[in-house]
């Protein structure tokens, strides 16, 4: 591939833009309310968004594919559950604790790939099944009271901040993001994912193993959801039911904010990120406001409805 080629391959999305444009206004307004202006304040908010961000990824994968993922909160509520059980507060666990965590991840987004493409069962009626069925089992070998802890020495992880100015939980963000985009839109197994989902006809008919893919992008939602779990746990340091569940409707409403489509076909882990920033910015800046909780739906659904309003704007005026 040309250099010409790479970089127009790496040329961020119209809607990636205007979900960026957006974020800065929302810190302008943020930083103007707090009456003051810190970029460890910033970053300090990237850090605690990281979580949602990493989770925001995966489920842009499985919109990417035209479908949904109505699991990753119980996935990473999951995953909270498990990583502090195994821990049990012993650094000297962590190499199984953290196998065992992914590990039930990628079984969740297995089962849900097998129920969307070999029961053709809806995504969402499957992920919401499968949800369902996570917190039952999580209560059911809790006893609704969960054990263990993460040990101190692993809480760095979200804690501590490279050269005393990066957050880890930030760099760990940015570096699944990358590779995510290196693997959608610079492979090819990344290109017929994207044809996948833009067409699942025609990319049968091309011979394109689509279901595969499909229980590939379920896969990696849950891994990645898993993995928000994880820095969810680093940063409450506790086991808690239900931790991650609020990661549902904010991954979707987040990767929509971010450009993704129902109708699949795109990634844009820019927008992406800027999403799960936007929802974020809004909720602390909602706080500083003394504003009502039940505000933070209402401005985060009319958030959505401009995103979707100016993509189909586009959408019109390119037709």
């Amino acid at each position: 591939m040309s250099t010409s080629a790479y970089l127009v391959r790496m040329r961020p999305a119209a809607a990636s833009l205007r979900a960026v444009a957006l974020l800065v206004l929302l810190l302008v307004a943020f930083f103007v309310s707090a009456g003051l202006f810190s970029p460890l304040l910033l970053l300090d908010n990237v850090r605690q968004a990281a979580p949602l961000g990493v989770v925001v990824l995966g489920q842009a994968i499985v919109l990417m594919m035209g479908r949904l993922d109505l699991s990753v909160g119980a996935t990473a509520s999951m995953a909270n559950i498990v990583l502090c059980a195994v821990f049990a507060g012993d650094m000297a666990n962590t190499g199984p604790a953290v196998a065992l965590t992914l590990g039930a991840g990628a079984l969740v987004g297995l089962a849900n790939g097998l129920m969307t493409t070999k029961l053709r069962i809806p995504s969402f009626l499957a992920t919401l099944a499968t949800s369902m069925i996570v917190a039952g089992l999580v209560v059911f070998f809790t006893g609704g009271s969960p054990r263990g802890a993460v040990p101190a020495g692993f809480r760095v992880v979200t804690e501590a901040w490279l050269f005393g100015f990066v957050p880890y939980s930030a760099l760990i963000w940015l570096a699944l993001l990358v590779l995510l985009m290196l693997l959608v839109h610079f492979t090819m197994l990344g290109r017929k994912m994207i044809l996948s989902g833009a067409n699942l006809v025609a990319a049968r008919h091309s011979g394109i193993p689509s279901d595969g893919l499909i229980v590939l992008a379920f896969v990696l939602s849950s891994l990645l959801a898993a993995t928000g779990g994880i820095l969810v746990s680093a940063i409450t340091g506790m086991a808690s039911i239900g931790v991650g569940n609020g990661f549902t409707l904010d991954s979707i409403a987040a990767a929509v904010i971010g450009g993704a489509l129902f109708s699949g076909g795109v990634f844009l882990p820019l927008g992406a990120m800027a999403g799960a920033l936007i929802l974020f910015v809004v909720q602390s800046l909602l706080y500083l406001l003394a504003l009502p909780p039940a505000a933070k739906f209402i401005v985060q659904g009319l958030i959505i409805m401009l995103a979707l309003a100016l993509a189909s704007f586009r959408k019109e005026k390119s037709s």
